[in-house]
């Protein structure tokens, strides 16, 4: 166990399922305190219950959360109920997210086009995917300065999926986020206070996908929907200060190398976050 994890104070949205909940654990389970809004309350009992069952005695804790993340008033509450509760603000984890399956329980085999998706779903997605990052960002970081430590790690998607036809919204609000990322990193340079991206890597096994596809489903890649537990070693490491000084790169959960140390695992495969331009300004 990393004893720089141990008690840290980490905000994951949408952790009690899914991405999250593989974070919140693997979190817990080095003695991270962990703020876990989630815009499902039946939610809340069972991450309790896992983080009670895998904590061991790493003096980690969760306290989970019902939140729209979509309201700044209730970002600004989650902020508040970390502060109360735990006393500070180590990082942020923005990692809930709504994408494609409220449009079509078939957009992997059957896509949406742009004009037939329902406008409000649109918006709702936006404000999810954007919006809610940018409030918790903006909510906590100036807590983060204060101390001259901190961590965002933003959960993006891959490059090709922002672009793919028939994702519209998600991909072009992953592509925002990923875009915010990059600028968060520089704005927030030499503060002490980081900006990475962690994805997966490829689809992964959540309630994001279809079901149908969830059970017989490939990645382009031809590979098997990833295990949500792959997201715990590489947000282990950012929490950590192994992760010290690292900012404005992006992280492939599924090709972290658990054979050699974190930190090479790390190095070995980040890359710029945001895009790369055709003609360098």
């Amino acid at each position: 166990m990393n004893p720089s994890i141990a008690g840290k104070v980490c905000i994951v949205t949408g952790g009690s399922r899914g991405l999250g909940k593989a974070m919140t654990l693997a979190l817990t389970s080095a003695g991270a305190k962990v703020v876990a809004p989630s815009h499902i309350p039946d939610d809340i009992p069972i991450i309790e219950t896992e983080v009670a069952k895998t904590k061991g005695n790493s003096g980690g804790e969760v306290h989970a959360m019902a939140t729209d993340l979509r309201s700044a008033d209730q970002c600004a509450n989650v902020i508040k109920v970390a502060l109360i509760k735990f006393g500070t603000i180590d990082m942020i984890v923005n990692n809930a997210g709504l994408g494609m399956r409220p449009f079509s329980e078939n957009f992997m085999t059957k896509r949406t086009k742009f004009w037939e998706a329902d406008i409000g779903q649109v918006q709702t997605t936006f404000d999810t995917n954007i919006m809610g990052p940018f409030h918790m960002a903006t909510l906590a970081v100036p807590h983060m300065i204060k101390k001259k430590w901190g961590r965002i790690v933003n959960v993006t998607t891959s490059i090709g999926t922002m672009q793919r036809n028939g994702f519209f919204p998600y991909g072009p609000s992953k592509a925002a986020l990923e875009a915010a990322s990059n600028i968060w990193a520089e704005d927030l340079a030499d503060t002490g206070v980081t900006c990475n991206v962690l994805i997966p890597g490829r689809a992964a096994d959540t309630a994001i996908m279809p079901e149908k596809w969830r059970k017989f489903g490939r990645h382009h890649s031809g590979k098997e929907p990833v295990d949500p537990a792959v997201m715990g070693p590489p947000i282990l490491w950012l929490a950590s200060s192994d992760s010290n000084k690292i900012t404005g790169q992006r992280f492939e959960a599924d090709k972290w190398d658990i054979s050699i140390s974190p930190t090479a695992a790390a190095t070995g495969q980040m890359q710029p976050t945001g895009f790369n331009l055709r003609n360098p300004e």
